[in-house]
């Protein structure tokens, strides 16, 4: 009753149907990087392949380092692609490709979406299998789509540092029946039948449980309220960018017109390394990250796995800002980031 697919579990999953419009009802995970590491699993093992098989995997160096640790702990080979100025996958990656990659592991930074469509188009022209990685871009879409609606898998995260959170938690989305069966096993140490027990593949217990079900249907409750007040914050960081912008100062997320982003935080990247800004709001006793790293150069991937040019990735990957953003923020509080920063940036220009 507490952990094993029970009443709330069942309940917060046909929500999340409902608000996604998905065709297959979600299925709810310990966490997001669970969520992932067993969407590849059941995407390799579709592909026909076996769990110690190996094959590349083109990812995005520009992302949170699970998103590649998720492909190496299923016995994969990242390939290390490079983004555009929308700060995601550009999708020309996908045509420099060998025939040893057979899969691509699109991220949604900051809660933005990739070009959807032309890494499918370019996918299938390849023949390879999509998987996209939205951690944190839950509530977010292109053209008005959710990814799934264009018939892609993809995962969410619903740790506690996102837009919507379920403290700890994950969900995977997908309308292949082949892979939603094999989700719900690999959930349940790969069970597919409780008699006995008996697994069709070693899977690992990655169920979510009950009380983060119970969260998740209070904020799926109060959704549309905490995008709506998101969105006015949001738009306030727009607007006081725009003349930085305008004045080459800094340059922001490139987005399209309809595509909706909720922002985890917000980026933006400087002329110069970030490290001043950075120390200069911590003094002013705001935090500031350095998010996200360029995977390709930590420590246990530096030097390890193929790249592909990195060019983009290694111009902003010592730039970029992620300024704090959150749903109940005060005008207070915005008033005195956008003070802070004001300070700073006309400091920085007179010197």
């Amino acid at each position: 009753m507490v952990t094993n697919q029970s009443v709330f579990v069942q309940e917060f999953e046909q929500g999340l149907q409902s608000y996604l419009r998905s065709e297959l009802t979600p299925i709810a995970f310990c966490n997001g990087e669970m969520a992932l590491y067993n969407l590849i699993l059941a995407t390799k093992l579709k592909l026909g392949y076996g769990i110690s098989d190996s094959f590349g995997v083109l990812v995005p160096s520009f992302t949170f380092s699970g998103t590649v640790n998720a492909i190496v702990a299923n016995h994969l080979t990242p390939v290390f692609a490079d983004v555009d100025d929308s700060f995601t996958l550009n999708p020309d990656a996908l045509l420099k490709v060998d025939d040893t990659v057979k899969m691509v592991i699109p991220v949604a930074v900051y809660g933005h979406l990739p070009n959807v469509d032309l890494i499918g188009k370019y996918a299938r022209q390849k023949g390879i299998a999509v998987i996209f990685d939205n951690a944190p871009a839950f509530g977010s879409t292109r053209n008005g789509k959710f990814t799934h609606e264009s018939g892609f898998s993809e995962i969410y995260s619903f740790h506690a540092t996102k837009p919507f959170t379920t403290m700890e938690g994950g969900c995977a989305v997908t309308s292949d029946p082949e892979t939603w069966e094999t989700l719900c096993q690999l959930r349940d140490f790969g069970q597919f039948e409780k008699e006995r027990g008996d697994v069709s593949i070693p899977g690992l217990n990655s169920k979510m449980q009950e009380i983060s079900a119970i969260v998740g249907l209070s904020n799926l409750n109060r959704w549309q309220d905490i995008l709506y007040r998101r969105t006015e914050v949001i738009q306030k960081y727009d607007r006081f960018f725009t003349k930085y912008e305008a004045a080459g100062t800094l340059r922001t997320l490139k987005r399209n017109s309809d595509d909706f982003c909720t922002f985890i935080y917000y980026p933006i990247v400087l002329k110069e390394d970030a490290d001043g800004l950075i120390q200069f709001l911590a003094s002013q006793s705001i935090t500031a990250r350095r998010y996200y790293t360029a995977v390709h150069t930590l420590q246990f991937y530096r030097g390890k796995y193929p790249e592909q040019d990195l060019s983009v990735t290694n111009n902003i990957k010592n730039r970029v800002v992620a300024l704090p953003l959150h749903t109940s923020m005060s005008d207070d509080e915005t008033d005195y980031l956008f003070t802070t920063l004001e300070t700073y940036f006309d400091r920085s220009q007179t010197v």
